[in-house]
């Protein structure tokens, strides 16, 4: 064998080898790499933020829905803000730790019982600012302290088609705790329990209620109600302080009107219901730092089948029967129908 031979062939094996060790190298660096981001991926923690999966034929509601239905009536900010993209999140798990506004404690229209003469849960849930009132108090001049704010969860509407796959039913609760990888005995368990159970709980006399789970059921719900022709309306935010009445209160719908509470959940919900014998108010105001506000009032006119135990009687220390009155927080929305014009001759 000639040296050139024996030299090219010492070569070959020297680079032969070398390939081999870097291969396996390479072989072990992945493997390793590989276990390390398994094992760290068991000890990160699940996100407050649920990604919501959406197939490629789903897309986020939009506007458009909305004036399909209503063509004649202005989105109100309340809603535009839960359809802009980013601006809030599709799905929390954390929505427990939120602030809770007064109205989420007293929930009008949820007809709560407190036990007569259990003052410590009376007044742990009173919070120190007005919310019912009686008919005739709001007057010119009138001073009381207020605080507007969102009572519901701050997240979007999902797609109808995703909404209406989740589970929504007392029967079904383990699935939905399931759903959103919540334990049994957290705060946001305990939530859910409460605002499906005041989903399922039997109407007030003259009462038409439904919880809507997307915007196209919140828009349906209404319409089939009260028609196209509405006003729809929320309370401009503002901060907690005292706060006076500039100006005489403007009544904007009497009669008939559809009140939609958001609710505490991992999506958006409304509480979406229809009273007989409701006034719905404008009420100007002007707070102490010179903010102005026009806020939403509901007037129920009626209260004779409302329990005694319900907490406006006991706030406004008067008995069932007589008007009460509540202010609405900003992410509420009230649908009242449009008074026809006066024919000309």
């Amino acid at each position: 064998m000639s040296l050139a031979n024996s030299c090219a062939l010492l070569l070959l094996f020297f680079l032969t080898l070398s390939l081999f060790i870097t291969c396996s190298t390479a072989a072990n660096t992945i493997g390793v790499t590989h276990t390390t981001v398994a094992v760290a991926a068991d000890n990160v923690p699940l996100p407050k933020k649920v990604a919501t999966f959406l197939p490629s034929d789903v897309s986020p509601p939009t506007e458009k829905y909305w004036y399909s239905r209503l063509p004649n009536t202005p989105l109100p900010k309340a809603l535009r803000y839960l359809l802009q993209p980013g601006h809030y999140p599709s799905i929390t798990r954390e929505f427990a730790n939120e602030n809770v506004s007064a109205a989420v404690i007293l929930r009008s229209y949820r007809i709560r019982r407190y036990k007569r003469g259990d003052k410590k849960s009376l007044n742990s849930a009173l919070p120190d600012s007005t919310i019912f009132y009686q008919y005739d108090d709001l007057r010119p001049g009138k001073k009381m302290k207020v605080l507007f704010t969102e009572s519901g969860t701050k997240v979007s509407f999902l797609p109808r088609q995703v909404a209406e796959s989740i589970p929504f039913s007392s029967d079904k609760i383990p699935e939905i705790l399931k759903y959103f990888k919540l334990e049994v005995n957290s705060k946001e368990a305990q939530l859910i329990r409460e605002e499906i159970g005041g989903c399922e709980e039997p109407n007030m006399e003259g009462e038409d209620k439904y919880c809507a789970t997307s915007l196209e059921s919140l828009i349906d719900f209404s319409v089939e109600r009260l028609g196209q022709n509405v006003r729809v309306l929320s309370t401009e935010a503002g901060k907690k302080q005292e706060y006076t009445v500039s100006a005489a209160v403007r009544m904007i719908g009497d009669h008939k009107a559809a009140v939609c509470h958001k609710m505490r959940y991992p999506y958006a919900v409304h509480y979406c219901h229809v009273i007989a014998d409701t006034e719905v108010d404008e009420v100007p105001l002007v707070g102490a730092d010179g903010t102005k506000v026009k806020a939403v009032t509901v007037c129920h006119l009626n209260t004779s089948a409302w329990s005694p135990d319900h907490m406006a009687f006991q706030v406004l220390k008067i008995k069932p029967g007589p008007a009460v009155c509540h202010f609405l927080d900003s992410d509420t929305l009230v649908w009242v129908p449009k008074k026809d014009k006066k024919m000309t001759p």
